[in-house]
């Protein structure tokens, strides 16, 4: 049976169970809710065979790439993998409440970003489920005059960005249903980048309305597809564009993260003749560095299907689960 597209997949962490978590933490606080935290995910890691095997395959290929240096079992490292996740959903709204301050931040590369404010300019920033995109929370706070605009697909979008503005109303993120491109969107997005705001976009997610905007490229070793459509946007509006990177350190207690922004590109440009080459080549620079960081922080991609062409996860997940 064909793989679901991950649009189609519910995400791990439904609304209803995020309210309930989060009032727990609202109420009690982090430990009371770690507590409520290990049961569920202990009942996904185990009836949700998909995500947990997809979580096997890519601890597989981060292994094989010796990128990930802990010796533990890879089923052991994918049940951490999920307990991460657990935890980055506490922190996404934590972060929108104000719990996590700037002092729980060390900013690297912030002149790249601070130099665009300086100047009035506006630009995409390439984000990942690498670590915790929210936390350009903390850019804007950081920031005042700077307006963040977080371009999500899924109509988890509306529901969640309802608890996001209940959390923290005067929060300068605005989060933005975009399913796909059209002429009317570009308009409104161009508008925002004229104005001097960011667009927040993640780059690691095949688009949904299929498989016809993605370049083919390697990543961790092994063919898949990644969305042209962060550059393709990026090259529309003639903006530059940023990554961004925020990694929760390892530790027990408060979260600490470290925010990494990149300089990408002032311009993306894809010639008409080689706009398919471009196109290749800025994708395969973006996967080599989302896979960089990766290794920063590898029990923190939280993309939990199969991601790569081979559709063999379960040789993988029974080949290694005990290496």
């Amino acid at each position: 049976m064909k793989d679901k597209h991950w649009s189609n997949i519910a995400e791990a962490g439904a609304v209803s169970g995020i309210r309930f978590l989060f009032a727990v933490y609202q109420l009690f606080g982090r430990l009371p809710f770690r507590v409520c935290l290990y049961p569920v995910i202990l009942y996904y890691f185990l009836f949700r065979k998909s995500a947990r095997e997809a979580s096997l395959e890519y601890l597989w290929h981060m292994r094989g790439q010796g990128r990930l240096q802990s010796r533990q079992s890879l089923l052991l490292q994918s049940y951490r993998h999920f307990m991460n996740f657990g935890e980055s959903m506490l922190d996404k709204l934590a972060v929108w409440q104000g719990d996590i301050t700037l002092d729980a931040l060390e900013f690297h590369n912030h002149e790249v970003f601070d130099n665009l404010v300086q100047q009035g300019k506006g630009c995409v920033m390439v984000g990942s489920h690498l670590g915790n995109l929210e936390i350009c929370r903390a850019l804007a706070k950081r920031n005042t005059n700077v307006t963040f605009n977080v371009l999500m697909h899924t109509a988890h979008a509306i529901r969640f960005n309802e608890m996001l503005t209940r959390a923290n109303s005067e929060a300068h993120v605005n989060v933005i249903q975009v399913s796909s491109i059209s002429p009317a969107t570009a308009i409104v997005l161009q508008q925002k980048i004229e104005a001097g705001e960011f667009l927040v976009i993640a780059g690691d997610r095949s688009p949904a309305s299929g498989q016809g905007n993605v370049s083919e490229v390697s990543f961790l070793g092994e063919l898949c597809h990644m969305p042209q459509g962060p550059f393709i946007l990026a090259a529309i509006l003639r903006c530059p564009v940023l990554t961004i990177f925020c990694l929760r350190r390892a530790g027990e207690g408060k979260p600490f993260y470290d925010l990494y922004i990149d300089y990408f590109a002032d311009r993306i440009v894809l010639p008409r003749r080689e706009r398919e080459m471009a196109l290749q080549q800025t994708l395969q620079r973006w996967a080599d560095l989302l896979a960089d960081y990766c290794e920063k922080a590898p029990l923190q991609w939280f993309n939990f299907y199969s991601f790569w062409y081979r559709q063999s996860t379960n040789s993988h997940s029974e080949k290694s689960a005990d290496q």
